[in-house]
């Protein structure tokens, strides 16, 4: 069930990497599509292929992986590894994106000072010449 669990996050982490790197894009108006699209289809590769691996390791849990210091690791093991090595990857970058956005300012906000000098007008350019009545 655990694995289960680590494998949910993971997918939603993915999709709060793309969501977070597509927002940050729109806003410096540089989103395009084809890597929106090559970021979606990469999650859902990842996704698909940790899925896959994790019901190889369930049908075959006694499978040997590899033997270090006298400690076997069998396939179950390994899959667990693997997905709590991504789920911390893209929990540091989706961490990393939320740092960002909230210490940045807001693009396109007014960053002009509140009181502006007056600008000048025809009556202003002239010399102090006596008025003709």
């Amino acid at each position: 069930m655990a694995s289960i669990r680590l494998a949910v996050g993971l997918v939603l982490l993915i999709a709060a990497n793309i969501a977070l790197g597509s927002i940050n894009a729109i806003i410096a108006c540089e989103w395009d599509l084809v890597k929106f699209r090559n970021g979606c289809i990469k999650g859902g590769v990842i996704a698909l292929a940790l899925i896959a691996v994790y019901f190889a390791g369930y049908l075959n849990p006694d499978l040997m992986v590899v033997e270090v210091s006298g400690q076997t690791v069998n396939l179950m093991t390994a899959v667990s590894l693997v997905m709590l090595a991504a789920f911390t990857a893209y929990a540091v970058d989706v961490i990393g994106k939320l740092k960002d956005m909230l210490l940045t300012a807001t693009p396109g906000t007014d960053q002009t000072p509140a009181a502006l000098p007056e600008e000048k007008t025809d009556e202003d350019e002239a010399p102090d010449a006596p008025k003709e009545e």
